[in-house]
């Protein structure tokens, strides 16, 4: 190994980078796995496809009205739930791995674009950027976007030197949107300038590639769309045609720059912040300076022009459509920010004899700034641990008493309410309404909420006993129909 590595050193700095993105997405993962909503949502619909049977062609709802995440997501968690024996804590093995690829693609697509200098620099900032790790550690559809933001990137810049036969890839990447976040497809506005700078009309043989490789995404969405009489499709124009309230215009257009600066500022310098209060400077500095990037001979103009076009691409997608924005919707553009940083920085290292402390230093600081932050950071402890521990409390002390079934109450902010059916079902626990009149247990969020009264500590999480004596024929005549935990609606669940 000493001999490979010096005969080459970059795969010895890889292994590095390799071995820290491992530790930013492991440390303390199961201790800080948040399990909210969207993790009780998911660890359903994988319940209802491995125990129900039910060969999902859909995912969870989404907030636009009549349109799902496709269902890909919630396979790829199968297999990690039966290794844990349903238990979402197999959910990690999932994402981390999805972090991981996500850092190697990084290097993978920078070193084979351009030069393995900015492949490495790319890759080190995606495994220590806070903001990265964050997003590779949530548990939701939308997990792989960063892994499809890079392949996005490596295809337009194939495209535009003419290399079509990533169109197979492309059409890989468009399948995947519907599963992955519907706000990915303004990116694909890079694609036509790409086209029209190539000035090459495809081969038969890479439209055909790009169809298959689309159709075998989109198979689910097909044949959801032909059973349902196309309601995803129409919902989606009745979206796009119906003023959701976001605001238009030029008053629509100040407000996406200052989420996008916002963006800006914390891809690169989360958890704390840039040093000027108005955050666009910094998105502004970095896209004043690509101007300079044809002329170092860094990147081609084309190139260049293909990744603005990314940028305001989505910029103006944005700004007409009514929708309200959120900073994630500009997701997609941090690996063209990334990418632009890694450029100057390794034009630096090469170039100039200061350059190359500059940059170490530069790096330096990210890494130890970052764990420092990363190692010592409080954590609200109400997530998966604390979930579990107050269930598992919740069944002993039920089982203790002979209650076959309890009333589960909750004292919380609106929202905090989430993230227990799940544990309530893996534990076989026949959880009804307080209405109902079956023993009730009360979830404290934060247990301060309920400050002086008798409950059981667990993180933030507290838990309320019955204080009442139940009869037995109380208890029987409470317990005796169906289980709420079962049949109530969930939010963005269906079945």
């Amino acid at each position: 190994m000493v001999k490979f590595f010096k005969k080459h050193p970059y795969f010895f700095w890889l292994l590095v980078i390799f071995l820290i993105s491992i530790f930013f997405r492991t440390y303390e993962v199961i201790e800080r796995l948040n399990f909210a909503h969207d993790s009780d949502l998911a660890s359903w619909i994988v319940k209802d496809i491995v125990v129900n049977h039910h060969y999902r062609l859909i995912g969870q709802l989404t907030t636009a009205e009549g349109i799902f995440i496709g269902p890909l997501f919630y396979y790829l968690l199968i297999p990690f739930y039966l290794i844990t024996k349903m238990d979402p804590v197999g959910s990690i093995i999932l994402i981390t791995l999805l972090g991981i690829l996500t850092t190697l693609s990084y290097y993978y697509v920078f070193a084979k674009l351009f030069n393995q200098k900015v492949g490495l620099i790319a890759a080190f900032l995606q495994a220590t950027l806070i903001s990265s790790v964050t997003f590779d550690r949530w548990i939701v559809p939308s997990s792989p976007t960063n892994l499809w933001s890079i392949w996005l990137f490596y295809v337009v810049i194939m495209l535009v030197r003419g290399r079509q036969f990533v169109l197979v890839i492309l059409g890989a990447l468009v399948g995947l949107i519907w599963h992955i976040h519907i706000a990915l497809a303004p990116a694909l506005l890079s694609v036509i300038p790409a086209f029209v700078l190539n000035f090459k009309f495809p081969k038969i043989k890479y439209i055909a590639g790009f169809l298959i490789a689309f159709f075998i995404g989109s198979i689910p969405l097909i044949f959801f769309e032909t059973r349902h009489n196309f309601s995803q499709t129409l919902a989606l124009i009745s979206n796009f045609t119906t003023n959701h309230g976001g605001g238009s215009g030029l008053g629509k257009l100040n407000l996406l720059t200052i989420k996008m600066g916002s963006s800006a500022d914390a891809l690169f310098f989360s958890p704390q912040s840039f040093f000027l209060d108005e955050k666009r400077i910094l998105l502004a500095i970095i896209l004043l300076s690509t101007i300079l990037l044809p002329k170092c001979k860094l990147i081609k103009w084309k190139e260049l022009i293909v990744l603005l076009a990314w940028i305001f691409g989505v910029i103006i997608f944005f700004t007409l459509s009514s929708s309200p924005v959120s900073e994630y919707y500009f997701a997609s553009t941090n690996v063209i920010l990334i990418f632009f940083v890694s450029l100057w920085f390794s034009f630096l290292y090469e170039k100039r004899k200061w350059g190359k402390y500059l940059v170490l230093i530069l790096l330096s600081i990210i890494l130890i700034k970052n764990l420092f932050f990363f190692m010592t950071v409080n954590v609200y402890n109400q997530g998966y641990v604390e979930k579990k521990m107050a269930v598992e409390y919740i069944i002993k002390d039920s089982k203790k008493k002979n209650y076959p079934c309890v009333a589960i109450s909750y004292i919380t902010r609106p929202g905090d309410n989430v993230g227990f059916r799940y544990f309530f079902w893996l534990n076989n626990l026949h959880v009804n309404e307080p209405k109902s009149g079956s023993p009730v247990y009360t979830l404290v969020i934060p247990e301060e909420m309920a400050e002086g009264v008798n409950n059981v500590i667990f993180g933030h999480i507290g838990v309320i006993v019955p204080e009442k004596t139940y009869t037995q024929a109380e208890i029987n005549r409470t317990c005796s129909g169906g289980n709420s935990n079962l049949t109530d609606p969930m939010l963005l669940y269906t079945e």
